[in-house]
């Protein structure tokens, strides 16, 4: 990937109409931070320019998904961890679902109980599922990007996703997919 030079971005920034004020909004930066790295009187972290660049992009393209916060499932069904196999496995069954994480009273991410943990042959149905939850979960943030979370999901089922630390959402294999598809 080629870094992008200040004035490029500003070239890039002028062309869809955006000010400075309006690129620190969007990108969660200052207004300084912005006319430094545009006059290049900085050379900026690489969190700055994905910052800047993650801003333009939805800028330029509004109805395209551009984070895993685009495409997540928000309503997601979890599982306390003393809640039996039996009851996660008909909870699957009947909401047509294959993984559900597995959240402590205080709201923590304890684990992930998915269709991988379940078909062991040593399950035992009225065992809790924290017995068989799996602890290799993938946690990221609402604002990471698409080709990050695709990267995640060659080696990860799901992605678990939080704002602020706090479970808002997943994205699947198939949540992926779809997105993919709409990206013609």
């Amino acid at each position: 990937m080629e870094i992008p030079s200040g004035g490029y971005l500003r070239q890039w920034r002028k062309t869809l109409g955006m000010t400075q004020a309006q690129l620190a909004v969007e990108s969660g930066l200052t207004q300084s931070v912005i006319a430094k790295v545009e006059r290049e009187n900085v050379d900026p972290r690489a969190s700055t320019l994905r910052k800047m660049v993650a801003a333009l992009l939805r800028s330029e393209a509004p109805d395209k998904p551009h984070t895993v916060g685009d495409i997540m499932i928000e309503e997601v069904a979890v599982l306390a961890p003393d809640d039996s196999v039996q009851s996660a496995i008909e909870r699957m069954v009947r909401e047509g679902i294959s993984q559900l994480p597995v959240v402590a009273t205080n709201g923590a991410i304890m684990g992930l109980v998915s269709e991988t943990s379940l078909l062991r042959t040593d399950v035992e149905r009225d065992a809790p599922v924290q017995s068989v939850m799996q602890m290799n979960f993938e946690v990221v943030n609402v604002g990471v990007s698409i080709a990050e979370g695709r990267r995640l999901l060659v080696e990860r089922e799901v992605l678990l996703i939080t704002d602020s630390g706090v479970l808002c959402g997943l994205v699947s294999r198939i949540d992926m997919v779809r997105a993919l598809s709409k990206d013609q």
